[in-house]
Parts: structure tokens; C-alpha cells; sequence
């Protein structure tokens, strides 16, 4: 039931700043780490602990917005201050998570921000709206992303070749993003679509356009099951890493397995962002897929289902017996 709040940080022995400061995260603070940089201010955006890496971009996003209307130097700690994705080594060169995917918004590296006069580092506040702005695309969040949001050339090039090897196009090819996993029971989250609203959503495509294959992003190894059963041949998807349990997806003893949890979701959102249309459900990745996407013929299908309730038992109890009715009659 609480399997999702189960996933374990790994934590380094050596920081570059006091543990006293990582410790208070969840507020704004302001410091004098040395006599470099005088004339500079420097914005450390940091989220400790955090959530899923869209999740995470997105409160990136919101906060290089705030350093850039106060004229602030941005500069992303994913290092001091961990999250489900930090490696106990480096990966890509490097133990900062934000810098296994992204390259800094900035010039600086932590360790000439630490070692500077005028430095503020992000409490753990956002905008109330923010994930609403990014999925709207509002253009000053755009222009935001567009100006820092740098994804590591490694990662593009290897979606170059996935996308190949797929064989898929924006004109033949439907996205499906259908979230399931915890989805199904987090209090106060979007419940997840039921095959039915998937069926139905697809069969209408398949029968009026000239759709022949489906692009499926799941972390649910039984949606793919069910995907796969009724679609055949027509359903594309990459090997990512699937699990019924959510702790797997930062505890599993797979090596440098948080971080290739990570890419493998960055990798599938890239490619749902080149397709001319996307089934999903409400989710952080969907709206970022939204976000990114260059096409100006791409449209978002949203199966917006009610918000769950926000009592863990009466979460569970509905996913339980949702799970035992027949999908006819709205079942999982």
C-alpha cells in the first residue's frame, strides 16, 4: 500500500557545503561561501528528494523563471542534494543527477558557486501553478526552456538512432502514454485510465485515420501485457525497465539503474514529442511531452479521470476493488 514511499536515497559522505545547510532544503537561504564572484549572485536550484525526473524538470523550470526576472545566475545542485535518481559514482563524469541528463543553465560549476560571496539557494517552494503554465505552454515558460533547458547531446543521439530503428513517423504512428503502477492508489493523484477508455480512445484512431502503429510508454509491465494481447504487431515500445512495485525504480540492484530509469523516460518522452498525437493520462510526463514538442500539428488527448481521495486507505480499498470488477464495468 505505501510501496511508493519506500525508495531510498543514497547519501554521500562528502559535500561540498555544511550538512546544517542541505538539512534545511525546505526553506530560502542566503550565504557568503567565500571571496569569489563578488560582483555576481548566484540562484542554486536544488530539490531534495524530490519526485519523478518530469516532476523534477518541471520545478527546475519554475525556478530558473524566478532567477531569470531577478537577474540571478542559475545554477542546478542535484549533488549536495539528492533525489531517487543520484548514483553512488559518477555517471556521465559527474555526481550530479540534474547533470546526467542536462547540461547546467549557467557557465559556473558548484564548486566556484561554493567558494562564492553572494549566493541563494532555492527553498523548497514553486509557483502554484506551475505544472498548468508549462502544460499551456505559456510563452514566458517557453522562451525559459528554450534558453536553459539543455539536454546532454549523448541522449539525443541515442534517440536519433532508437527512432530510426523504430521505424515510426509522426504520420503513422500514434503515441500511448498510459500511467498505472502507484498511479492507481496515491491519495489526491489522477487515477489512472481503464483499458476500455484506452481501447475505446484507440480503436477510433485506428478506424479514421491512417494510424498503423502505436508507440507505447508504460512503466506497468501488465498494461504492456494488455496492450501487446489486443494491438499485436502495430504496438513499438523501447525495453525500458517496468515494475509493479515503484520502490524498484530506484532500489533495484541493476548497475547505474537509477540513472538509466531516468534516461530510459527521457528517451520516451523525446520520441512521443515527434508523433502528431499522444493518448495519455494526466501526468507530469504527458504535460511535459506537450511542452517540448516542436510540432505544431501535435495534439494531447487527455483521459482526465477524477482525483482520488486523499485518505490512503479509502485509495487502496477503491484500486482493490476496482482490480477484482470486470473491465466492462469500469475495472482496471
Amino acid at each position: 500500500m505505501f510501496d511508493s514511499t519506500n525508495r531510498i536515497i543514497i547519501k554521500k559522505k562528502k559535500l561540498l557545503i555544511p550538512k546544517k545547510i542541505v538539512n534545511d532544503f525546505k526553506y530560502l537561504q542566503i550565504h557568503n561561501f567565500g571571496p569569489k564572484n563578488k560582483k555576481k549572485i548566484f540562484y542554486v536550484i536544488q530539490r531534495k528528494i524530490g519526485g519523478g525526473l518530469f516532476s523534477n524538470l518541471l520545478y527546475v523550470l519554475n525556478h530558473l523563471a524566478i532567477s531569470s526576472k531577478l537577474g540571478l545566475i542559475p545554477v542546478v545542485d542535484m549533488l549536495n542534494f539528492e533525489g531517487f535518481y543520484n548514483e553512488k559514482l559518477k555517471v556521465n563524469n559527474t555526481l550530479n543527477a540534474w547533470e546526467y541528463y542536462f547540461n547546467q543553465p549557467s557557465n559556473y560549476k558548484l564548486e566556484n558557486v561554493y567558494q562564492s560571496k553572494n549566493v541563494i539557494i532555492s527553498g523548497n517552494f514553486v509557483f502554484k501553478n506551475y505544472k498548468y503554465r508549462a502544460l499551456k505552454k505559456y510563452t514566458d515558460i517557453l522562451k525559459i526552456y528554450k534558453k536553459y533547458i539543455k539536454i546532454n547531446q549523448n541522449i539525443l543521439d541515442e534517440v536519433n538512432k532508437i527512432y530510426d530503428d523504430l521505424k515510426i513517423n509522426k504520420n503513422d504512428t500514434i503515441g500511448l502514454h498510459w500511467r498505472g503502477t502507484d498511479h492507481k492508489y496515491l491519495p489526491n493523484h489522477p487515477q489512472p485510465p481503464t483499458r476500455n477508455q484506452i481501447f475505446a480512445k484507440l480503436d477510433n484512431i485506428l478506424k479514421t485515420k491512417n494510424i498503423k502503429k502505436i508507440f507505447l510508454v508504460t512503466e506497468d509491465p501488465n498494461y504492456l501485457e494488455i496492450i501487446k494481447k489486443k494491438y499485436g504487431k502495430k504496438v513499438k515500445y523501447l525495453k525500458s525497465f517496468r515494475s509493479k512495485k515503484s520502490s524498484d525504480f530506484s532500489n533495484f540492484k541493476r548497475k547505474n539503474h537509477r540513472y538509466k530509469v531516468g534516461k530510459e523516460s527521457l528517451i520516451e518522452a523525446i520520441i512521443l514529442s515527434r508523433l502528431n498525437y499522444l493518448i495519455c493520462s494526466e501526468s507530469n510526463i504527458s504535460d511535459f511531452v506537450n511542452f517540448m514538442s516542436k510540432n505544431k500539428n501535435f495534439f494531447i488527448d487527455r483521459i482526465e479521470n477524477k482525483r482520488n481521495s486523499k485518505n490512503s486507505l479509502i485509495c487502496f480499498l477503491k484500486w482493490k476493488m476496482k482490480s477484482y470488477i470486470p473491465s466492462s464495468l469500469g475495472g482496471y
